[in-house]
């Protein structure tokens, strides 16, 4: 008896993890590579992380931890794919550490690059990937 349970139970388990319909690979918009730069005076960039937020509410965002002389390279689905084509305004979202808001350079980043409405790091993601290279300063 506890093993018929047991089969049926597993069972359910499984029928509930497939899931029905299509999957979310499906429902994935596409994606244009997108690069650039960050500068901060007096400050090493790297091991900063980027917020892509779209202006589109069904986009998802785009995200980016800044490597070694500024440069980043925008990420939504994979490491390094891209961001679907639209506008989006940019924020640095946290830094490097245990905790990225413990990072001390983030109290030296002024607080409306940290703030979604505020920021006034606005860039444009188009079809063409040549021209999706940014250069975010303060």
């Amino acid at each position: 008896m506890i093993s018929v349970r047991l089969c049926g139970f597993a069972l359910f388990l499984i029928l509930l993890t497939s899931g029905c319909g299509s999957s979310a690979n499906d429902q994935k918009l596409p994606v244009v590579k997108a690069d650039g730069t960050v500068s901060i005076p007096d400050m090493d960039t790297s091991g900063l992380s980027l917020v892509f937020i779209p202006e589109t509410e069904n986009s998802p965002n785009g995200w980016t931890k800044v490597g070694p002389d500024g440069k980043f390279e925008v990420s939504t689905y994979e490491s390094g794919d891209g961001a679907v084509v639209g506008t989006y305004k940019v924020i640095v979202s946290g830094g490097e550490g245990p905790m990225e808001e413990d990072d001390p350079r983030m109290a030296r980043i002024p607080a409306e690059f940290k703030n979604r409405t505020k920021s006034s790091w606005n860039v444009e993601v188009t079809a063409d990937p040549e021209s999706n290279h940014f250069d975010l300063k303060i």
